[in-house]
């Protein structure tokens, strides 16, 4: 952490307030610019200072920091969130996630909170190594007794929304496909599952339904290398599996590409592909309009 990161403590509680500024005051770049004990506040003085870093308790009068966190998602956007509380419900922890918290320490993991902060200026996630992985659908990959890095996707929850297929259905008039697909990644399994599709017959939702990262095909390849792939003709490109060509083969596609969708806070969350029954590769002005329309639809998920 080169520069200096600028803090805001939300907390209630003096004591906890005090021990926050002491902990933190060990690392020169952090400043903390402010503390306030309410959620209402927390959110004025979030647009206001627009700092780097919030620390975040979820117990806040007159607005709950879960809430308090949705709101400053929209007044102060490059903001990041880390959640401080002592509350370990399996719910509680992934609501903070999917409304933009970056990480969530236990405050009685507190010695915690200096790996936090610096994971989270090194673009990554942090769960405290207390809570239980599993339950809030993240590997224990990373887990050490300094905490656990995670990949969790906040979107899972929605898989059945009707967002989904609106996104896609603008995707496919945008560049006239005639098949098209999106997927949602599943961090504690490293899979794509299909959440919306368009113009499929079962053979192909059945083989594609689950994708994993290693899979032999466009949005395996694009999962793996967070980049758009595209493939002009299926039946040449040696990217496929034997068994993938022929599925793709039968179902009438020629060409496919597959653009990976990431998140304002840089978070992978799946992954919309159109496919052509002729060969075909997209024009320029074809994967802007993909690029523009994914990053509305991302910009607008709550």
């Amino acid at each position: 952490m080169a520069r200096l990161i600028r803090v805001l403590l939300v907390e209630d509680f003096d004591p906890w307030r005090a021990f926050y500024s002491t902990v933190l005051r060990k690392l020169a770049e952090i400043q903390v610019i402010a503390h306030v004990s309410d959620g209402l506040e927390a959110v004025e003085q979030a647009q206001k200072l627009q700092p780097d870093l919030i620390l975040l308790d979820i117990g806040l009068p007159s607005l709950n920091g879960i809430e308090v966190a949705r709101r400053i998602r929209k007044v102060s956007p490059k903001s990041n969130i880390l959640f401080v509380s002592e509350n370990r419900d399996a719910e509680i922890v992934r609501s903070a996630l999917s409304v933009g918290g970056i990480g969530y320490v236990v405050k009685s993991d507190v010695l915690e909170l200096l790996p936090a902060v610096a994971a989270v200026f090194e673009g990554k996630q942090f769960l405290s190594a207390s809570l239980d992985g599993h339950d809030l659908g993240v590997s224990d990959a990373g887990a050490s007794a300094g905490g656990r890095f995670i990949q969790y996707n906040p979107y899972l929850h929605l898989d059945r929304s009707i967002s989904f297929p609106k996104f896609l259905a603008s995707i496919i008039e945008a560049v006239a496909a005639d098949f098209g697909n999106v997927q949602v990644y599943d961090s504690s399994s490293r899979v794509l599952r299909i959440v919306a599709h368009h113009g499929f017959e079962r053979e192909f939702l059945n083989y594609f339904d689950v994708v994993s990262c290693d899979e032999q095909c466009v949005c395996g390849e694009a999962m793996r290398g967070r980049s758009r792939v595209i493939v002009s003709d299926v039946a040449t490109d040696q990217l496929f599996s034997k068994d993938a060509r022929s599925t793709l083969t039968r179902a009438n596609v020629r060409s496919v590409q597959s653009t990976p969708l990431i998140d304002p806070l840089g978070r992978f969350i799946g992954m919309v592909s159109t496919h052509h029954k002729r060969s075909k590769v997209p024009t320029p002005l074809e994967l802007k309009q993909i690029d523009d329309l994914a990053a509305s639809f991302l910009a607008k998920l709550d």
